[in-house]
């Protein structure tokens, strides 16, 4: 995928996530009138924070790609092949994923310092590992 077409995949992903969130927060209640939470409006709101974080990944992977290129595990920033934008887009799913665990985890009262640094450690690793394997 080239970087313009990823670049505007990302702003579009952008402005949909953040529509979806500015609807969530000031349309949809969290509870039901028994008191439990209410799927819908949970649904909406992951789905608004992992498209809206995703996208701010992306962008910003996408512009230190362009000036650091082995964040995106290319060896030099001279390479005569076209360099592809899957590294950045990857890199964004990966922080809207791990944007969306700790807010899951927030929610359930069980986010702390150390789960947050094994969640961000996970998340290095997996992206570690990808590029190895490349």
């Amino acid at each position: 995928m080239s970087y313009i077409r990823a670049r505007v995949l990302s702003i579009l992903g952008l402005l949909v996530g953040g529509a979806l969130l500015v609807y969530v927060v000031s349309t949809l209640s969290p509870q039901r009138e028994d008191g439990q939470l209410d799927p819908v409006a949970l649904l909406g709101l992951f789905s608004g924070v992992f498209l809206t974080f995703s996208s701010v990944g992306a962008l910003l992977a996408l512009s230190l790609h362009r000036r650091w290129p082995a964040l995106a595990g290319r060896k030099s920033r001279h390479q005569r092949q076209a360099s592809s934008a899957d590294p950045a887009l990857r890199q964004g799913v990966l922080v809207g994923l791990a944007t969306a665990t700790l807010l899951a985890l927030a929610i359930l009262r069980v986010l702390d310092v150390a789960v947050f640094i094994v969640t961000l450690l996970v998340v290095g690793l997996i992206e570690a590992f990808v590029q190895s394997r490349q």
